[in-house]
């Protein structure tokens, strides 16, 4: 495999939640880039934290306060006829396609940002313009579901609590599942969640958009995560190739830093874990409600 000199540029690490998203920025970081916002000095951290610049994710709570802060009321449908951009995941929170632009248009070359965008032909264009390369992880769907749910009850290392923390808390264990699996209205946060099933298919549209890479958590996560090194060896090189990096020695020894038990969000990071986290009644239901996305995914269930 040939590959061509770096360049300069920027990258939008995009995800699923809990399908790879600090496995994937490792494996940029191993190849030369850094995290937008961590060389900023303390007045641009001070105003980032407050929602005066960019945000530090595109996610759903960093993007509200951002908006908030800018005096913007953020919308939960897009009434602007595709001006709009949907961030977030499992509720949708829309921001202007000027406003996306601009904050993207802020973070300075060789730096990537982290985001959680459905597939939208609105993006592809801004990302074009400010010279943006795109890519995109996904995991095993079974898998997304089991790590969501400790995740939202304890977000770890992140800088804020989950958004549904308070909706999901006083709930069992199978009553979060199904509430995640079927979506409904999250009373303390005052929003419609969707159905995993959409917040999964809304995802994995990119898989299908030759200007993303698409790559997956079973692939990266090579074997400390119960995967494999060739695989690993094989996805790293079409991250380089994408992001015309051109692999070397030094590179390659560095793939042991990309499976990360420090990341702000890890929890068990291995293939399958999920089959062992949760009683047998619940991982079946899970299973069973899964068992299409497996198939268009093209997962395995066994």
């Amino acid at each position: 495999m040939s590959y061509t000199e770096a360049c300069p540029g920027k990258v939008l690490i995009n995800s699923l939640p809990k399908s790879g998203t600090h496995l994937l920025a490792s494996a940029v970081e191993v190849l030369g880039y850094q995290e937008h916002f961590k060389s900023h000095h303390f007045l641009q951290k001070l105003l980032t934290s407050l929602g005066w610049s960019t945000p530090i994710f595109l996610n759903y709570r960093e993007v509200n306060k951002a908006l908030r802060a800018e005096k913007f009321i953020p919308q939960k449908t897009d009434k602007s006829n595709g001006e709009q951009i949907s961030i977030g995941a499992l509720t949708p929170c829309y921001v202007p396609a000027s406003t996306l632009q601009r904050w993207l248009k802020a973070i300075s070359q060789s730096k990537y940002i982290l985001g959680h965008i459905p597939w939208t032909p609105a993006l592809n264009p801004i990302l074009d313009a400010l010279n943006y390369h795109h890519i995109f992880i996904i995991r095993h769907p079974c898998a997304v579901i089991s790590s969501t749910i400790p995740f939202v009850l304890d977000t770890g290392k992140m800088p804020a609590r989950h958004f549904l923390e308070t909706d999901l808390a006083p709930m069992s264990l199978l009553q979060r599942v199904n509430f995640l699996l079927e979506g409904g209205y999250a009373a303390k946060a005052g929003v419609e969640i969707k159905s995993f099933a959409e917040v999964y298919r809304s995802m994995l549209s990119w898989d299908k958009d030759s200007s993303c890479l698409a790559i997956r958590f079973e692939d990266l996560v090579g074997e400390q995560g119960g995967g494999s090194l060739e695989r690993q060896i094989d996805t790293v090189g079409r991250i380089a190739l994408h992001l015309g990096v051109p692999l070397d020695d030094n590179i390659y020894a560095k793939l042991k830093e990309i499976y990360n038990p420090t990341a702000r969000t890890f929890r068990i990071g291995k293939i399958d874990a999920w089959k062992q986290s949760m009683d047998s009644e619940i991982v079946q239901r899970i299973a069973e409600y899964c068992e299409p996305l497996c198939q268009e995914a093209g997962y395995p269930l066994d």
